[in-house]
């Protein structure tokens, strides 16, 4: 995935909410025509996710040649209006690829089946990453399972590291703002941190770790109201504000929509960024900088990630829910995940598959896939609205807190706004 696929992906998912929730009045009302046929398929996938589902459908279709999967790659802006519509009409795919971002807003709507028996059935279902299984539930059902992930971590660079005299990564917030400090002042136009501070997504992605691994949270359980007083908010507001203050990042900071977000780091100018694991494979490609991983820190040194990627599911008018849980199911098996997923240079998607030889043989990518087991997402329908969009509050309450100075004036601000569009 190259930087313009990923900021594009993080962005997209906010123009589709509107539409989405304006078609589940009719969708949720259908009537399941489906039964467990096990014909051949259909899935969909986003298109920038359509590489590894292409390999999988290949290996699938070539060991079940009378249970064949088509592939249809639908273009990421249009992938949640065409899927509601199809529910609506009857014209859906026997297996959906969903971004994580709208599992939520789909599953409450009514648009996926329930397939709670199935993966309790699984034997490695404790192994599956649990955000993932969360947000593809409801009322104690599940709808959906994690098929594509990634996991946002904290990149840093060995070599300014070391000329700064620090021996490791940072384990906790303060070791960031103190890294931050001595590799800044190395001088010749580097930074200690970057960030994207005007993408709202890129910030989703890349903030909340911050406030989760200090035991707090933004939403409430119920996702259905705000809570910007939580201490640790303030606490990762703060570490932005005094790195930004301090002239530890560097000025584009503040107007980066996310753009330039994972080239910046490319630069061997840059001590830290956080973002996703897709990173690994673009830094390790040849020429790329020198870098390694960590887990995103909080003060008291616990760690915690943002897990993003897809789930898949079944619509709730499938033709063939047979055919279509035998290939989720096998798209899980170690031999999947290890043989096609990993050699891909993805994230299996079980925890106890971690140490496979082809995942072992990129350390990088052991401590980005060891994190999908504490990795959180925001659980709620209202997503895109809230954190995705330009215009929205998440990104309004981190640009007046970091860069206009208004400190706990920022919630006064704001907090309207994000219960306003929590409710509605």
């Amino acid at each position: 995935m190259n930087s313009r696929k990923a900021s594009r992906r993080l962005a997209v998912v906010g123009l589709l909410a509107t539409t989405a929730l304006a078609l589940s009045a009719c969708a949720s009302s259908a009537t399941p025509t489906a039964t467990e046929g096990t014909g051949p398929a259909t899935l969909w996938v986003r298109a920038n996710d359509a590489p590894l589902d292409k390999s999988l459908v290949a290996q699938w279709n070539k060991d079940h040649p009378k249970q064949k999967i088509s592939l249809v790659a639908i273009p990421d802006a249009q992938y949640v209006q065409k899927f509601v519509q199809g529910v609506q009409s009857g014209d859906t795919p026997d297996i959906a690829v969903v971004d994580i971002a709208n599992a939520q807003a789909l599953v409450t709507q009514g648009l996926l089946s329930d397939i709670t028996s199935k993966v309790k059935g699984l034997s490695y279902e404790k192994e599956l990453a649990p955000a993932a299984v969360d947000i593809a539930s409801s009322k104690g059902k599940i709808y959906g399972v994690p098929h594509q992930l990634d996991v946002s971590l904290l990149y840093y660079n060995p070599t300014l590291f070391k000329a700064a005299g620090i021996d490791g990564p940072p384990t906790s917030s303060a070791e960031i703002l103190a890294d931050a400090r001595k590799v800044t002042a190395l001088g010749t136009d580097t930074y200690g941190f970057y960030f994207a501070g005007n993408c709202a997504g890129c910030n989703a992605y890349t903030t909340l770790p911050f406030i989760w691994a200090d035991g707090g949270d933004i939403l409430n359980k119920a996702g259905t109201a705000a809570t910007l007083d939580d201490p640790a908010v303030a606490k990762s507001m703060n570490l932005l504000k005094s790195m930004w203050d301090e002239k530890l990042m560097p000025p584009t900071a503040k107007d980066e929509n996310g753009a330039t977000w994972i080239t910046a780091f490319q630069s061997n100018k840059i001590g830290m960024v956080a973002l996703g694991s897709f990173g690994i494979g673009i830094y390790g490609a040849k020429g790329g900088p020198d870098f390694d991983v960590t887990g995103i820190p909080g003060a008291k040194g616990k760690t915690s990630a943002f897990l993003g990627g897809d789930v898949v599911g079944i619509p709730t008018n499938a033709k063939n829910k047979g055919t279509a849980w035998q290939f989720i199911q096998w798209s899980m098996s170690k031999s999947a995940q290890t043989n096609i997923v990993a050699k891909a240079g993805s994230l299996v998607v079980r925890s106890d598959l971690v140490d496979n030889p082809v995942t072992a043989a990129e350390p990088r990518r052991v401590t980005a896939n060891k994190l999908i087991s504490v990795a959180e997402v925001p659980k709620t329908a209202k997503y895109n609205s809230v954190f995705i969009d330009s215009t929205g509050p998440f990104l309004q309450f981190i640009r007046s807190w970091v860069f206009e100075g208004q400190g706990d004036g920022a919630i006064a601000s704001t907090k309207s706004a994000f219960d306003d569009r929590l409710k509605n």
